[in-house]
């Protein structure tokens, strides 16, 4: 990729976490980390102007608290914080209180922020997402990316 940061990612055993951190040659936190209860110990050792792409859902909110003036982000959102699944309220309702958040965090925050709020379709396009994370990388003032449903 050509950057000299260094990129961390969480939840890339496989599907397009694993893509993004072979693209980006991520430091990957996976199982048998414990993302929920080992968040301290994460973010403690997490090199201070770094990227981090929040790929995995497990608390992404407290990560972005935590680590939102120490490193830029990436936040794997979803359209089901605007298109609610009545089938995932819980999920929808954790999605929609994270892209409010974001948004206002990203519009004054020290490092660079993005959102991305994909859809079913858009999530399985691995090489589209991590073209939309390197043109933030190129272009970091964008604190936010939609897709569309193609399917």
């Amino acid at each position: 990729c050509g950057n000299s940061m260094k990129f961390y990612i969480t939840g890339s055993t496989r599907g397009l976490g694993k893509h993004l951190a072979e693209h980006f040659k991520c430091e990957c936190i996976n199982r048998p980390i414990n993302l929920i209860t080992d968040i301290d110990n994460i973010c403690d050792n997490i090199e201070p102007n770094s990227v981090v792409i929040l790929n995995a859902h497990a608390t992404q909110l407290d990560y972005v608290d935590r680590l939102k003036d120490k490193c830029s982000l990436v936040i794997m959102g979803s359209i089901a914080a605007v298109n609610s699944d009545p089938n995932m309220l819980d999920y929808s309702n954790e999605k929609q209180e994270l892209e409010k958040a974001v948004q206002q965090l990203a519009l004054h925050s020290r490092y660079p922020m993005l959102y991305l709020q994909l859809t079913s379709s858009s999530y399985r396009n691995y090489n589209m997402i991590a073209n939309s994370i390197q043109f933030w990388l190129d272009t970091p003032d964008i604190t936010f990316i939609g897709y569309n449903i193609n399917e």
